[in-house]
């Protein structure tokens, strides 16, 4: 009865081991960095002021952009595409909406090779 108890712990303690450092891990592929944005834009619904704000995406493809703007996290799906060079700075680019607002198009992070097209 013992050795089975000892076996079941054990496992279930391996078992919260793995799934902590499996977050950690991907916790650790997320990057994040200080953006300036120069113009107010809408990102799905929420409107971003110009400013400077703390972005965080995942080194990947494609996924969710998150921008911290006080104490509300807007998020938005994006794609990531190749860039011709380096960015030597922030980057956006705006779409006008028929309601007369702008939206956030792309994002291109300074010291990066690519751009990230929002949808």
């Amino acid at each position: 009865m013992q050795d089975r108890f000892i076996g079941t712990f054990m496992v279930r303690l391996l078992t919260i081991a793995l799934v902590l450092f499996s977050a950690v891990a991907l916790q650790a592929q997320a990057l994040q960095q200080k953006l300036e944005f120069y113009l107010d834009g809408k990102v799905g619904t929420e409107i971003v002021k110009k400013g400077t704000y703390t972005v965080s995406y995942p080194d990947a493809d494609s996924g969710t952009l998150e921008i911290k703007v006080g104490k509300k996290v807007v998020t938005a799906p994006f794609t990531r595409q190749p860039a011709e060079i380096v960015a030597v700075s922030d980057k956006m680019s705006y779409r006008d909406n028929a309601d007369g607002t702008r939206s956030i198009a792309t994002i291109t992070p300074r010291g990066r090779k690519y751009v990230l097209v929002l949808q």
